[in-house]
């Protein structure tokens, strides 16, 4: 089976042993599995139990106290009656033979003043039922009250009425909550201790410790405090006198919100526990002896075999690459036939060493893809120079972000990205190569940066960026691709320092290579934040915009978890029937300290921070809700648009979380309209296409938004299962005065209604334009001509003008 004499075969009889530690490490984590689904069994009971003990304590005595009561007062049986001794002799009668160790009094009080009673225990559970002066005309009052000292009661006072019907007194009954074969019972049929405790003594129980019953003893202080003083049931693990248990507390309210007693359901764990720590014992012992055994076996035979053989071998690698070649001469035999070939290989390793040590450190500080030095070699070069060293001195950074890389990884592929990273650094080290003393340095992903160290020009500050971005006006072609790419440039930089400005060099003067990185990053992330294809030249205030910009991402979770956020409303004018029939919904959020901020920026803060997902479900949520709610209390049938993320139409679930809200909020999916862009559909066409299909033949609309501001809008109109076209705002601004945008808009407009698409223009604020969109004619309006967002208080009397 195992062929002698080789490494192979030994380590296959090292295996075997190692499998036998295996099995027991099996059995260690087996047992705990066992025990551990045995204790979620015993918890599921406990949990069960304490609910059933609540029904046998309190509400079979109350239907018991209820049944004997309604027996009690019912005037066919004439127990009550005044002045009748015939009645009072069986009211005697029917409750000494109604009588048993729980019930402990009863008492009839009349509306003249005039009682009766009977009494099975001290008068001090008498008064305490009379404390509570609650009392009903119509029907029975339950109460419990009690304490340590009492016990714990149930009490009923019972309305008296007349044959007239007419209220004629009361009847005021105690019971003993502390029944010892109640609590018994729960024991015998569900195999649970079980224990009633008035305040936090226990006055039943069947616990038996030491061969006493505990009656009398108190509750564990960590679980009074819960329980009694913070009033909260509690089920869980426990130590109940000592002892582990699985337990479940229930706390006893009296009508003042007082705690005035407990019960318990628990389930002792000692024997089951003892029996787990024995058998995992032996496991461990007998483990530790299997592990002892193969160790002692193992170590001998892999120190002669493997260890001392490979250990020469490393020894001798060692040597080699400090260059002692003459170590292969004393070579000693080998022994298996695996040493003899790593011992033939090593001559050839000889050969290879020094030539392969200088390609891995030249990988080691070169990016693969675009050939330039990588963020190791810009640190290697700058983070340890002196700041004295005119020629090392690092005094300017240009941080380059090549914008829109993940469009053009998803629209062509991520091979014509890497080919677009390889032209741009061709691009940028050519341009540099007219200025001395500059870098160039691909740092991750689509980011590059230049650096320049020793004296320079104030003008080359911005004249080099302002070339960089020049140079990528040109278009770039990749194989068949003609591409057009774009920077962005943040730029940072050092006041030039020779050593000479102060007799002591303190080095504030100068920012280290990662403040510069920092710095010139936020700027580049500033450009991106003003539209990209642009640079910037940092300042102290940009810190400013990023702690703004932290400071909102926080405020923003916190006003998405308290509600802080309102839904505003803008009609939508239908031309054809003269009046508003739908809204679009827009988020507004004024902060409580900041005033109003603009949609704009804490949107864009939502989806750099991931809450995008949940502000867009929340919006759809509420103009759902609104909408049904409105529709439904006005007897109308309006429409709402919605406009939706890319994080959330990319969702795995949207559709579903769509059709469940529908349903949720009975809104007809006709009258429910999602707007999309066309930069989401830049992202991932095929996926957004069969997601809005299947909406679409749930009969939702499905409308592109800000149409004509992208790339490939008809195309879109041709494949997607659009229903609607907005027409942006920016192409209606000047129909009124320029006969081209005229043209345009009326050329879009007929494009749409040839293949079946509704028109919506957006941004019409002046009569003219109005004028103009009617003789066209589009299908509907939406602007401030006609009104603003409003809130859902100023909804109504906008909808007045046009109803």
């Amino acid at each position: 089976m195992f062929k002698k004499n080789t490494l192979h075969s030994k380590i296959n009889l090292f295996i075997l042993g190692i499998i036998l530690l295996i099995v027991t490490i099996g059995c260690f984590v087996a047992i705990n599995i066992f025990f551990s689904i045995y204790e979620n069994e015993m918890t599921r009971m406990v949990t069960t139990g304490i609910t059933a003990f609540e029904e046998i304590i309190i509400q079979e005595n109350k239907n018991w106290l209820l049944s004997f009561s309604d027996e009690l007062a019912d005037p066919e049986n004439r127990l009550l009656i005044k002045n009748d001794p015939a009645s009072i002799q069986a009211f005697h009668q029917y409750i000494g033979h109604a009588n048993n160790d729980a019930l402990e009094f009863v008492k009839v009080t009349y509306l003249d003043g005039n009682s009766y009673e009977k009494i099975f225990a001290d008068q001090s559970i008498i008064n305490l039922a009379s404390q509570n002066t609650v009392s009903s005309t119509t029907k029975p009052y339950f109460w419990i009250d009690g304490n340590a000292q009492l016990g714990l009661h149930l009490f009923c006072r019972y309305p008296l009425i007349g044959s007239d019907q007419i209220p004629a007194g009361t009847l005021l009954i105690g019971l003993n909550l502390a029944d010892q074969k109640r609590v018994d019972y729960m024991k015998n049929t569900a195999a649970l201790e079980a224990t009633v405790f008035a305040g936090n003594t226990r006055i039943a129980t069947t616990i038996v410790k030491n061969n006493e019953n505990q009656i009398g003893t108190t509750l564990d202080p960590a679980i009074a405090d819960m329980v009694i003083d913070q009033k909260t049931t509690y089920t869980g693990k426990a130590t109940v006198l000592g002892d582990p248990y699985l337990v479940a507390y229930s706390p006893v309210l009296n009508p003042r919100d007082e705690v005035v007693g407990v019960l318990f359901v628990g389930k002792s764990m000692v024997s089951i526990y003892t029996i787990r720590n024995r058998i995992i014992l032996y496991i461990a012992i007998l483990g530790f002896l299997l592990l002892l055994f193969f160790y002692i076996i193992s170590n001998h035979w892999l120190r002669i075999n493997i260890t001392n053989p490979i250990r020469w071998v490393a020894d001798a690698m060692k040597m080699i690459s400090q260059g002692q070649y003459k170590v292969l001469e004393n070579m000693p035999k080998a022994k298996y036939e695996e040493i003899e070939m790593l011992q033939t290989t090593m001559y050839d390793m000889v050969n290879e060493l020094v030539t392969g040590k200088k390609n891995l450190e030249t990988a080691a500080y070169i990016d693969s893809i675009t050939g330039l030095p990588n963020r190791v070699s810009l640190y290697k070069k700058y983070q340890n120079s002196p700041f004295t060293d005119n020629s090392n001195t690092l005094t300017q950074v240009y941080y380059i972000d090549v914008d829109n890389l993940k469009y053009i990884n998803n629209l062509f592929g991520h091979n014509v990205g890497d080919s677009l990273l390889r032209q741009v650094g061709w691009i940028l080290k050519e341009l540099i190569s007219r200025y001395p003393h500059y870098e160039v340095y691909r740092i991750s992903g689509d980011e590059f940066a230049i650096c320049k160290n020793g004296s320079y020009d104030p003008d080359e500050i911005q004249h080099l960026p302002q070339s960089i971005i020049k140079e990528f006006e040109k278009s770039i072609t990749i194989g068949e691709q003609i591409i057009s790419a774009s920077v962005s440039i943040g730029v940072s930089g050092n006041a030039y320092c020779d050593g000479k400005k102060c007799k002591i060099c303190t080095k504030e003067c100068q920012d280290s290579l990662e403040q510069l990185l920092k710095k010139a990053e936020l700027a580049m992330n500033q450009v991106k934040m003003n539209g990209k294809n642009n640079f910037m030249i940092f300042n102290p205030s940009m810190n400013e915009i990023i702690q703004r910009k932290a400071s909102l991402q926080q405020d923003l979770k916190q006003a998405l978890k308290y509600k802080q956020l309102e839904i505003y409303y803008q009609p939508k004018f239908d031309l054809a029937s003269n009046r508003y029939d739908g809204f679009e919904a827009l988020v507004r959020w004024n902060h409580h300290e900041r005033g109003f901020i603009p949609p704009l920026e804490f949107i864009r803060i939502a989806e750099e921070s991931n809450l995008i997902i949940e502000l867009g479900d929340w919006i759809l949520e509420e103009s759902c809700r609104f909408i049904s709610n409105y529709n439904l209390t006005h007897q109308s049938s309006y429409s709402i648009a919605v406009n939706i993320s890319t994080f959330q139409l990319l969702n795995d679930d949207f559709e579903e979380k769509v059709t469940k809200l529908l349903e949720k909020t009975g809104l007809d999916p006709s009258l429910l309209e999602l707007e999309i862009t066309e930069t989401m559909l830049m992202n991932s066409m095929s996926i957004a296409s069969e997601k809005l299909t299947f909406l679409r033949e749930r009969n939702i609309s499905i409308a592109l938004d800000d149409f004509g501001t992208g790339y490939s809008s008809l195309t879109y109109l041709k494949v997607l299962p659009i229903s609607t076209v907005k027409l942006d705002k920016s192409f209606i601004d000047d129909i009124a005065t320029d006969k081209l945008s005229l043209k345009i808009v009326e050329n879009v407009i007929q494009i749409a209604k040839n293949i079946g698409l509704k028109i919506v223009v957006e941004g019409v604020e002046t009569i003219d334009q109005l004028e103009i969109l009617k003789d066209l004619p589009c299908n509907k309006i939406q602007g401030y001509y006609f009104s603003k967002p409003v809130s859902e208080l100023n909804l109504t009397e906008v909808l007045s003008e046009y109803p």
